[in-house]
């Protein structure tokens, strides 16, 4: 909603709203051992969204809370089933698939 208000719907807008809450959130924290490198806590959340711009735009199931390195959530992938003219198909709005 604050992208909105805010007008920040740009593409670049969002990127850098996504760093806010990600990287420049743990910065303002002062984390230490924050990201996805080797030697890093491996604390994330893994989003079913294609890009930056879904994570922010789609509101994403959780797939996994992954903390010290280990799953301590996971949510299954929600599927969308649709019928179009005759064809069926399934979207997870990260890899849609016809069927």
């Amino acid at each position: 909603m604050g992208l909105h208000v805010a007008q920040m719907t740009g593409t670049e807008e969002i990127r850098q709203i996504y760093d806010t809450v990600t990287v420049n959130g743990a910065r303002a924290l002062g984390l230490t051992g924050y990201g996805i490198e080797v030697g890093c806590q491996a604390d994330m959340v893994v989003l079913q969204a294609g890009d930056v711009h879904d994570a922010i735009r789609l509101r994403p199931a959780r797939l996994f809370v992954i903390r010290g390195g280990k799953v301590i959530a996971k949510t299954a992938p929600v599927v969308s089933h649709l019928s179009i003219e005759g064809k069926d198909f399934s979207v997870d709005f990260l890899h849609p698939v016809v069927g």
